[in-house]
């Protein structure tokens, strides 16, 4: 965002009214759209008679992660928003998703209502950095594709699957813990990763399983 805003700053002084879109659109306004998107799904569940404990995803510009906290907290929900990091370490993550879902929250007119420990984000699926694949990925990815017929994508769903099959193995979630995993989309990613899922090695040596 920091390289828009010279552009923005000359549009300004040329008398135009220029709006600039944070990365992700991870503004309070972007965020509104997962806020809506928690609203649903509490709505869904109750109709099923389904009681959501978490809700598992990956997070990167924050601002999906932000809309579901400043949600569930409005709504004064007790679900949990269990967020795979993408990109950044933990803290940075947690920090960044922090102070946008209490600016979202604030823009709901519902500030003050999102907590500092119900931000919560593993950075512990990230690998060698945003975009990059790992092992873990690949497999999630693969499994899924070939047990369910659901394409995640490399960057963001890939991994937060991967982290949550890691927990599951883990124990961190209880038997009989309603939790859903949230996909963001993005699977027309996969063709930039082709290679990956074709059996060819990448450079750290991420690749399907037999």
């Amino acid at each position: 965002m920091s390289d828009q805003l010279p552009t923005g700053i000359n549009l300004l002084a040329s008398g135009a009214r220029p709006y600039v879109i944070s990365g992700g659109g991870s503004n309070p306004v972007g965020a509104l759209g997962y806020v809506a998107c928690a609203v649903e799904l509490l709505d869904q569940a109750n109709q099923l008679g389904i009681t959501v404990s978490r809700v598992v995803h990956g997070t990167g510009s924050s601002g999906t992660q932000a809309g579901l906290v400043a949600g569930f907290a409005a709504l004064r929900s007790p679900v949990e928003v269990f967020g795979v990091s993408v990109r950044h370490p933990r803290e940075r993550q947690e920090g960044l998703v922090f102070d946008l879902a209490c600016r979202t929250a604030d823009h709901l007119g519902h500030g003050g209502t999102v907590k500092r420990e119900r931000v919560f984000a593993d950075d512990g699926y990230v690998g060698p950095g945003y975009g990059q694949p790992t092992r873990g990925m690949v497999d999630a990815v693969t499994l899924l594709a070939r047990t369910e017929g659901i394409l995640l994508d490399p960057v963001y769903s890939g991994k937060a699957m991967a982290g949550m099959i890691d927990h599951i193995r883990r124990g961190t979630f209880r038997e009989n813990e309603d939790v859903v995993f949230l996909h963001t989309g993005g699977s027309t990613s996969l063709f930039g990763y082709k290679h990956l899922f074709l059996g060819a090695p990448d450079h750290d040596g991420a690749r399907p399983r037999p």
